[in-house]
């Protein structure tokens, strides 16, 4: 019998993640997807509310999610690691002050705009959870210690982040936050 080679999904370059930033530029898509970009799960960004931004600060504390009956629901972040602060550029925050919420939609309207940009682009597939990957692959290179991964992807423990995502997350100090979200942000906005 041959060999079983393990399907490995598509995990997005970083020239993918600016072509579809710049595709998604000007849409209801732009800021969700920008946020997913910074760590922020779907259902976060479903939930938050412009009250949960202090200049480029998030506040992220809930998630909207589906119910027993099928309904959506906003409740708490999925562990209490998930509950945590985040750097976002300012121009989303500004954009998400502006404009007086942060996403409208169904949520799986954000993956399947994802979809259609990735087929424009001629991207191959990934989902809209990979940029979480992305995310913290990034931060890796970028030398952030795995801890302070974690934090600022709100991982539980870094079994999971070793194991899915293979790096780690977050700084203690705000300053030490700020400095980490503008080299980020430069990798992806230059």
């Amino acid at each position: 019998m041959p060999q079983k080679v393990k399907n490995e999904p598509y995990t997005p370059s970083q020239g993918d993640i600016k072509q579809i930033l710049q595709e998604v530029q000007g849409t209801p898509y732009e800021v969700p997807i920008t946020l997913v970009c910074y760590g922020m799960r779907r259902s976060e960004i479903c939930a938050l509310q412009p009250s949960d931004i202090n200049g480029d600060m998030v506040h992220i504390n809930k998630a909207l999610v589906l119910d027993e009956n099928k309904n959506w629901v906003v409740k708490t972040t999925k562990t209490t690691e998930s509950t945590r602060d985040i750097i976002i550029p300012i121009e989303a925050a500004e954009k998400i002050k502006k404009q007086g919420y942060v996403y409208k939609g169904h949520p799986g309207c954000i993956n399947t705009h994802l979809e259609r940009a990735e087929r424009k682009l001629g991207i191959p597939h990934f989902s809209l959870h990979k940029l979480r990957h992305y995310f913290a692959s990034e931060m890796s290179a970028l030398g952030v210690p795995e801890a302070d991964i974690l934090k600022m992807g709100g991982w539980e423990t870094d079994h999971v982040m070793k194991s899915v995502y293979r790096h780690s997350m977050i700084e203690k100090e705000e300053k030490a936050k700020r400095e980490v979200a503008e080299k980020f942000q430069k990798t992806i906005f230059s």
